[in-house]
């Protein structure tokens, strides 16, 4: 994999730094006029700064709490947020628009941006949770940091909590660095809810309906996330697919290193769908700990959509490494290669929660292939994991190389393997992979 050099994105000197406070926010109230007003100050400080020839740092200053609504950030270039403050998303739903494609920050169109400070975001989701549970529609949540279209940036320092949905949602973006930011989600919250809606299966202490906060859903080329730590109850990182409508078609160079992991659905790939001739390549996955996780090691597929023609609609996902990975504790699988398990948020998919109970079929036109797993150290759970490929289109190219596995669990399982081609060496237990 060609090592990412983002490291050469540099914060702009905070010399005369722009404060929302210049521009009409309004600290310490949390009404939604105030929240409307800060989420324009915001964005009018960006203006200020874009058309600055020496002022390019928008300031939340320390020692403030401002709450928000929506700000749109778009067609700024290098151009500093420095959020050393305190922002709360506005968490009165009423206020909220019942639509979907909702946003703490829309970030739209930008080159050269920065995000970075000693403060916080919180998202506040927790209404918003229990709004889900009880069956408001999961695309009626705001992201709390929504990318689109945006060329090198750096997200660095800050720390985020309880979005009601996504962290960072980023799409079609070229040359990203994200380091030393922590996320955090109240998990003792989220699990309480999703019991008191019956949304938690107590037997194998596991949700059955997540709550979609994933931590970084990255797409484009060039994605260097690392040093970070997060906490949730869905994908830590998961590298999203680009396909045929974007402007980077294939997502590539993707490098997630020295992260650590507190529950969490994995460091993924997808779901990769044949809908729009979706492409991952090039992504490596190193030095990562999970402590307690439902599943670590996660690559996903989903089903062909009906507006799709097989000949037309394919997907790939190829040259993935995960190396130097400790798995404490898995919950659920350690490794889970194959079709997606819950399905979206929208409903769509067919969902294979009860596999290896019930039908679970796997995709023929998304291609899998060159996937390595190697020195993975998993302790815990009762099955090392499930790794299936289609009958008419099977994985080639797998390597496990020092893949162990060890359990204190009186009825441990070995692999669950279907259709996976390549070569072991040094892997306990043996047996998934057949020989090319």
């Amino acid at each position: 994999m060609q090592l990412l050099k983002l490291g050469l994105l540099a914060i702009l000197p905070l010399t005369s730094a722009i404060s929302i406070l210049d521009h009409g926010a309004i600290p310490s109230s949390s009404d939604l006029t105030s929240a409307l007003a800060n989420s324009q100050a915001i964005v009018d400080a960006f203006t200020a700064a874009n058309s600055s020839a020496t002022d390019r740092v928008v300031e939340v200053p320390a020692g403030a709490a401002f709450f928000l609504m929506t700000s749109t950030i778009s067609d700024v270039h290098d151009v500093t947020f420095q959020i050393d403050g305190a922002l709360y998303l506005h968490n009165t739903l009423e206020d909220w628009p019942d639509e979907a494609n909702l946003y703490g920050f829309h970030i739209v169109d930008v080159t050269g941006f920065t995000l970075t400070g000693s403060g916080s975001m919180d998202g506040q989701g927790y209404n918003w949770w229990v709004a889900t549970a009880k069956g408001r529609s999961h695309a009626h949540r705001p992201n709390l940091f929504e990318y689109l279209r945006a060329e090198d940036c750096l997200i660095e320092n800050i720390t985020v909590r309880n979005s009601p949905r996504f962290n960072f949602h980023m799409k079609d973006m070229l040359n990203l660095e994200i380091r030393y930011v922590d996320i955090e989600t109240d998990v003792t919250a989220q699990r309480a809810i999703l019991e008191d809606h019956k949304l938690w299966d107590l037997d194998l202490s596991i949700p059955m309906f997540p709550f979609n906060t994933d931590g970084f859903d990255p797409a484009g080329e060039n994605i260097w996330i690392h040093d970070c730590s997060i906490e949730n109850y869905d994908d830590a990182v998961a590298v999203k697919p680009s396909g045929s409508k974007d402007l980077r078609q294939c997502t590539k160079n993707v490098l997630v290193e020295n992260m650590k992991i507190k529950y969490g659905v994995g460091m993924s790939v997808g779901s990769v769908s044949p809908k729009h001739s979706e492409c991952v390549d090039d992504v490596t996955f190193r030095n990562i700990d999970f402590k307690d996780p439902f599943k670590a090691i996660y690559i996903k597929t989903n089903p062909l959509d009906d507006d799709c023609e097989t000949d037309d609609c394919v997907a790939t996902i190829s040259n993935v490494l995960y190396e130097d990975i400790t798995i404490d504790s898995p919950v659920w699988f350690a490794v889970y290669i194959g079709p997606q398990q819950m399905k979206e948020p929208d409903g769509a998919g067919d969902g294979c929660m009860t596999y290896p109970f019930g039908d679970c079929p796997t995709e023929p036109a998304v291609t899998i292939s060159n996937i390595t797993l190697k020195h993975i150290d998993i302790s815990g759970g009762v099955t090392p994991g499930i790794v299936r490929c289609d009958k008419a289109n099977p994985c080639h190219g797998f390597e496990f190389k020092d893949v162990k596995y060890s359990s204190w669990a009186t009825r441990a399982e070995g692999w669950t393997c279907e259709h996976v081609h390549g070569t072991e060496k040094g892997t306990q237990p043996e047996g998934c992979i057949k020989a090319e």
